[in-house]
């Protein structure tokens, strides 16, 4: 199957879920089903309840002056102690679960990759596993191919999140065990300038594999006053938008 056709079948997933009212739960909770991790996950979906709630730590307010503004100040006073050791990776082209666009509702999902050939499943990969452009990580250390990492010591996640300009990226700031996995805390970056394009937003992230992993959740701030929460045995949830 090639990756347009295996693109063509995920947006089509997508839009008959939507039609079908699997994407939003009856509560409003907005859990979807299914786990997508080729046996790793539940054959459940296990709701995260909240779904929204407001940060747990102060967030300050932006300044107006571009030299002042923070493009992370919705991470900022957010705790950075972790339990686990994560990084963010670029990657190559993905088979993305989330629609490019979108004028509905806020759309998530995340996706934990246990092994090298789940990798190639969903990423486009050249030959050598690499990704076809040399790419570097944030520290400007050259990354190991993504489908090489140890899966028997870390996991891979694939966040995504929607709609909005596509000058908005994700920031990682901890890690955290739970007593079915692991639970990964981040938040939107405000860009001072933006540009008027209205996209989904996607980021790879490596994680250390805790002892007894079943599901990848995250918490994602992505205003003031707001965090929204979704896991990796629910496909894609969505959320009522402000």
């Amino acid at each position: 199957m090639t990756i347009d056709r295996r693109r063509f079948l995920a947006g089509a997933a997508v839009a008959a879920a939507t039609s079908a009212g699997c994407l939003q739960a009856d509560d409003g909770s907005g859990s979807g089903n299914g786990n997508g991790n080729g046996g790793t996950e539940p054959t459940t979906a296990v709701p995260e309840a909240p779904r929204v709630d407001e940060p747990p730590y102060e967030i300050p307010e932006q300044p107006t002056d571009a030299e002042e503004w923070n493009q992370l100040v919705l991470c900022e006073n957010m705790s950075g102690d972790s339990d686990l050791e994560f990084q963010q990776v670029s990657a190559p082209r993905a088979d993305l679960l989330l629609p490019t666009a979108d004028s509905g509702n806020e759309v998530y999902a995340v996706r934990a990759l246990t092994s090298a050939a789940e990798v190639r499943e969903v990423f486009e990969l050249d030959g050598d596993g690499g990704d076809g452009g040399g790419g570097d990580d944030t520290d400007g250390e050259p990354e190991e191919p993504i489908d090489a990492i140890d899966f028997e010591e870390n996991l891979l996640l694939v966040v995504e999140s929607g709609y909005g300009s596509g000058s908005i990226t994700h920031h990682w700031k901890r890690a955290e065990t739970t007593d079915r996995g692991l639970r990964l805390h981040g938040c939107h970056t405000e860009p001072y300038e933006r540009t008027d394009d209205f996209t989904s937003h996607h980021s790879v992230v490596r994680v250390e594999r805790p002892d007894d992993f079943e599901i990848a959740s995250v918490s994602l701030t992505v205003g003031p006053d707001r965090r929204v929460h979704f896991n990796s045995a629910e496909d894609v949830v969505s959320v009522e938008s402000e």
